[in-house]
């Protein structure tokens, strides 16, 4: 959540990969899954294929994988992949994951019928929103579920998430979606939580 240089961001990997090198977990790796996105997803019911997208070291995916869903986790942070395998055979959890871009996701890949996304798409630029939703339409069939949440108005602005409103979610989302849901939540992190906001959209 700190500013990034210009060196940075040209390589957003790299950035992450030193994020999850560091000796001190980043604020949003709380080892926990976020409480609104779990609390959301038993209220609706977690089914089928399940995709932790932007995983970081798997939190949701090992989650899942624990509730005995199939999980697949994603992120384009090698080391952040490293560290979810290695969590998942520390715990003896059945949970895939790969080194993968949201904004390109590999046709490989499969179908999901539940996507979770925890603090990825209020990192994105406007203009990456709406790309993002189109690669998940390719991954998820009539009637998926995206549950997502991030930070919210009044949530600190530091070059890293951009606080979401209910509408930058549903122009997003505008195409081949139902914006079904949204609600002001509390985003956990290591240190303190920051005022939230989750939504609910439906692949039509």
């Amino acid at each position: 959540m700190s500013n990034q240089s210009e060196s940075e961001t040209d390589d957003p990997a790299r950035w992450w990969n030193e994020v999850y090198e560091s000796e001190t977990a980043p604020p949003w790796d709380t080892g926990k899954p976020q409480p609104a996105l779990v609390n959301a997803v038993k209220s609706d019911g977690l089914s089928g294929r399940v995709l932790d997208v932007g995983c970081g070291t798997g939190t949701h995916a090992l989650w899942v994988a624990a509730e005995g869903h199939t999980a697949v986790g994603i992120d384009f942070s090698e080391k952040g992949i490293e560290q979810a395998r290695e969590k998942a055979e520390e715990r003896g959890l059945d949970a895939t994951f790969r080194v993968a871009d949201a904004l390109d996701v590999p046709e490989d890949i499969g179908t999901f019928d539940t996507v979770l996304d925890s603090g990825l798409f209020h990192a994105f630029q406007n203009e990456q929103r709406e790309d993002y939703a189109r690669e998940l339409a390719g991954i998820v069939p009539a009637g998926g579920r995206v549950f997502l949440v991030g930070f919210a108005k009044g949530a600190p602005e530091d070059g890293g998430p951009n606080p979401l409103t209910p509408t930058d979610v549903s122009s997003a989302f505008a195409e081949e979606w139902n914006f079904l849901e949204t609600q002001e939540v509390t985003f956990e992190t290591r240190e303190t939580s920051f005022p939230g906001l989750l939504s609910v959209v439906e692949r039509v």
